[in-house]
């Protein structure tokens, strides 16, 4: 008798955890009136992720270098030039004699200077890759665009994957919400049965278990629909659960 008080109050104490840690969830009544969107929907939203804006400039990044490589023909041609302005100033002394003083003469005038040229330097190398480099360039391009192509597909697989076991969640959740309301109302009448004498231990303790038990299903079920539709709001970049 003994052992079995013991193992009651140890569902009681199961229960109540069960209760106080299913109250920081989701509330059971809103997962029952959850409405998943659209594949479609969910599809469209996942073009929205970040992977996507990072698709996007590397494209970018890529296409500004395919520009470049195109212009890369200008390097083999130079253009130099100076130009200079200035005073060009000399100064002398003339001794004509003892007899005479030394003549100091300044002379000077405005000058310019300026030089143009041009140089073609043909490396033959890159003249005959030129084509090569640009198709490389190209296929990085295409390669990106690809790379994003598959990286799509995977998140609509996930999305499927994902949308699929959440409905089936939602449908078993469901029969648990029934399982688990019959269990509560064959516990409440065992225990008004025991109260009277009309019910043993044994049949208030088998009741009590059945109850936690499918308390214990719904609450478990309850955290792996909330994991699935996680991922779900996270892989197409939607709000599902408000």
């Amino acid at each position: 008798m003994k052992m079995m008080k013991r193992y009651l109050i140890l569902l009681l104490t199961i229960f109540a955890m069960t209760q106080k840690a299913s109250a920081q969830q989701i509330p059971t009544e809103d997962l029952l009136k959850l409405q998943l969107p659209p594949l479609d929907t969910l599809f469209e939203g996942a073009r929205k992720s970040s992977m996507v804006e990072f698709y996007k400039y590397r494209m970018e990044g890529q296409e500004l270098a395919l520009k470049t490589e195109r212009k890369r023909w200008l390097e083999y041609f130079s253009l130099s030039g100076t130009y200079s302005y200035g005073v060009m100033g000399m100064n002398s002394y003339t001794d004509i004699g003892s007899n005479y003083p030394i003549v100091y003469q300044n002379s000077g005038g405005d000058q310019i200077w300026y030089n143009a040229g041009a140089s073609v330097r043909i490396p033959l190398d890159n003249i005959f890759d030129r084509r090569n480099r640009i198709k490389t360039q190209q296929l990085k391009i295409k390669e990106t665009l690809k790379e994003r192509d598959l990286w799509y597909d995977q998140q609509k697989i996930q999305i499927i994957e994902f949308y699929y076991k959440a409905q089936e969640l939602l449908k078993s959740m469901e029969y648990l919400v029934e399982l688990c309301s019959f269990a509560d109302a064959n516990y409440e009448l065992v225990q008004k049965d025991y109260l009277i004498g009309a019910a043993t231990m044994q049949a208030l303790n088998t009741a009590k278990t059945t109850q936690v038990q499918s308390l214990l299903q719904l609450e478990n079920l309850k955290a792996q629909l909330t994991v699935y539709i996680s991922k779900l709001e996270i892989l197409s970049y939607s709000k599902i659960i408000k």
